[in-house]
């Protein structure tokens, strides 16, 4: 079954507009979420529809989760229970541990793992009554290796591996797959804290010498979300140069 109803959170970033531009073919009906980006979203939403797809952008603030859920509610108006669900949503932080306020602790667990949580809860039983779903995390090298002064992020993008195994008792056998992919730096936004001279040392770090692509993550999940990768279930995925190594 090649997918057709798709849901890709976080579109208006670099790797979730690379990952919606990896999935939609002519027919594809998408479901495009951002938040304070909308010019990306909406330059997006267009771009797609010019190549054959139906797509639609809804706004939402994740750091809310009643707000997530009425996200999930007009996209399962608009499209239908999805086939594939990528969570590419995501924001960051960075300070020491002792200096975090709880409330932005909150918000990054909330964004991450809450609305993974609250999405899944809303479309997981359209993919088991079907039997056929595929949903990608997108998490971080840094849920792997951890990341200093970037504590909540780390344990938020962490849970995703744990959410994932503990599905595979749930919906494995309804042919559901649930897998998590952990980029490693990217070059994105996200970096635009560092000077010329950080990213240029960031980039020595990686053993292929270079930072990575969105594009590069998007074929990842392009995989994953296809009938081709049925038997891969509870993986995370580093798709990071050999950081984590």
């Amino acid at each position: 079954m090649q997918a057709s109803r798709i849901v890709v959170t976080g579109a208006s970033g670099e790797i979730g507009a690379a990952v919606a531009r990896a999935l939609a073919l002519p027919g594809t009906r998408l479901v495009l979420h951002y938040h304070m980006q909308e010019v990306p979203a909406r330059t997006l939403r267009e771009e797609l529809s010019q190549r054959g797809a139906e797509a639609h952008a809804i706004s939402a603030d994740f750091t809310d989760l009643a707000e997530v859920d009425r996200f999930a509610a007009r996209a399962l108006a608009r499209i239908g229970p999805p086939q594939v669900l990528v969570h590419a949503a995501g924001i960051s932080q960075f300070d020491l541990v002792q200096d975090l306020p709880l409330s932005t602790w909150r918000k990054l667990q909330d964004v991450h793992l809450g609305a993974a949580f609250r999405l899944l809860q809303a479309m997981l039983p359209g993919m088991v009554r079907e039997g056929f779903g595929r949903v990608v995390l997108i998490g971080s090298v840094f849920g792997q290796r951890g990341g200093s002064m970037e504590a909540a992020y780390a344990a938020a993008k962490a849970g995703y591996g744990a959410l994932a195994r503990a599905l595979l008792g749930e919906v494995g056998r309804s042919g559901v797959t649930v897998n998590v992919i952990a980029p490693g730096p990217i070059d994105s936004r996200m970096l635009d804290r560092l000077s010329d001279e950080e990213r240029a040392e960031l980039a020595r770090q990686v053993p292929v010498g270079r930072l990575g692509r969105s594009e590069e993550v998007a074929d990842a999940v392009q995989f994953l979300a296809s009938p081709r990768a049925g038997y891969i279930s509870g993986v995370t995925l580093p798709v990071d140069g050999g950081y984590s190594m």
